[in-house]
């Protein structure tokens, strides 16, 4: 009798429990470059040419890009939209909406390593070095905090540079509405003003529904967030939808905006993708049968 009145307990925590893991699993995945990284630093050599030694890092390299392509395609069917709006040579700034895992950088840092050989440097939280062994995992695919003088740098040097206006705010407390949570950020403006590069606005399309944050009791974790500035709402998810990249028309240097005229105009562009290519509010089950919607218009 006992047992029969806690069966539906039972039935609930199951696939509760699995909602709330499937995340580990891609967090795991990320980690898993750790030791290989490091392996691949314990064999190479120390005594070998600036030259020898970054091919040696390019092979490497295009091997995890090669595994994360491989886990985009099976997971999501991932695909890019408007990957030539991204130079062949020559630098640009990305600037992205960031889902609650920033799992799209990584499947799009894959396939533009793939399709135009060219690496994209990515502008990463500061909390993300206190992970053990990431330093050398920065290192080798160019996440930094990334400040102006040193983003500048970057571009000027010719090449691509990815930032999420929105960071861990952005990640932890947005939702499937997909609103620009940006705030007054406009750094990334000052980036591109002084470097004199072009800016390319991204969106991921159903990344809200691959990845969530709970929604109850938002309120108390938000003033813990503005102290700690820390990701501290759980996530769940890891379901199975489609992802598609978007990259927008490239939004031309010009020096007579100022920096805050310059992230309206990003902000805008972003938010009109969104509104051009996502049901909103997103909705889980939908964006899985995304994925059997687009194989059938392949077909045909």
């Amino acid at each position: 009798m006992i047992e029969l009145q806690f069966s539906w307990m039972h039935t609930l925590l199951i696939p509760l429990a699995m909602v709330f893991t499937l995340p580990w699993f891609y967090v795991l995945l990320i980690l898993s470059s750790v030791p290989y990284l490091h392996l691949c630093n314990f064999l190479r050599s120390p005594w070998a040419s600036k030259e020898k030694d970054e091919e040696f890092w390019n092979n490497v390299r295009w091997l995890l890009a090669h595994v994360w392509n491989l886990h985009s395609k099976l997971l999501h069917g991932y695909e890019v939209t408007g990957l030539e709006n991204l130079p062949k040579d020559g630098p640009a700034l990305i600037i992205y909406y960031h889902g609650a895992l920033p799992i799209d950088m990584y499947y799009l840092t894959a396939e533009t390593m793939l399709k135009r050989n060219r690496l994209i440097h990515t502008v990463g939280d500061r909390f993300l070095d206190n992970i053990p062994g990431w330093k050398l995992v920065s290192r080798v695919m160019k996440v930094t905090a990334g400040s102006v003088r040193s983003c500048v740098e970057t571009l000027r040097a010719g090449e691509l540079l990815s930032i999420a206006p929105g960071g861990v705010y952005e990640a932890q407390f947005g939702d499937n509405r997909y609103e620009v949570l940006w705030k007054k950020r406009t750094g990334f403006a000052r980036v591109a003003l002084e470097a004199k590069v072009p800016i390319v606005p991204m969106f991921t399309v159903n990344i809200r529904e691959c990845f969530r944050t709970a929604s109850f009791f938002k309120w108390p974790f938000l003033r813990i967030y503005n102290v700690l500035k820390l990701p501290i709402l759980p996530i769940y998810g890891g379901f199975p939808v489609k992802l598609r990249t978007v990259l927008g028309q490239p939004i031309p240097y010009d020096a007579t905006l100022t920096p805050e005229a310059l992230q309206d105009k990003v902000a805008l562009a972003i938010e009109s993708i969104i509104k051009e290519n996502q049901h909103v509010p997103g909705e889980i089950w939908r964006a899985i049968g995304d994925r059997f919607e687009t194989a059938h218009s392949l077909k045909n």
